[in-house]
């Protein structure tokens, strides 16, 4: 594969992700973590090889995973007017909660932020 091809690839594995990520949660409102809202960097919630780490799909929580600490403070805000317990994980999720202001959850990682969630 050339690069052009690895970066579509890349960009089209993190859309589908991020689609299925967000809507895991949109149809039940039962689980523990429904309130609750994932705010992880995106390097933190690699698995190996894989984008996403399949263990953030089983969380019933919102999951985002900014690439940059403008996406993470666009998150947390935004997840934060909703309502959302929001959990952060990673130095810029970290940055962005304490510069918007909002009372997250610190986590250390992503074992950290998925425990978090389960409470």
């Amino acid at each position: 594969m050339d690069f052009g091809t690895q970066i579509t690839a890349l960009l089209a594995a993190v859309a589908v992700a991020g689609g299925g990520l967000a809507g895991a949660t949109s149809g039940d409102s039962s689980g523990s973590a429904s309130g609750t809202a994932l705010v992880i960097d995106a390097a933190a919630a690699r698995d190996g090889r894989d984008l996403v780490d399949p263990r953030l799909r089983d969380t019933g929580a919102e999951v985002r995973l900014p690439r940059t600490a403008e996406e993470a403070r666009s998150s947390v805000r935004h997840l934060a007017e909703l309502g959302k317990r929001v959990v952060v994980a990673g130095p810029q999720a970290t940055a962005a909660a304490e510069s918007a202001g909002v009372a997250a959850v610190e986590a250390r990682g992503l074992t950290g932020a998925l425990a978090a969630a389960a409470r």
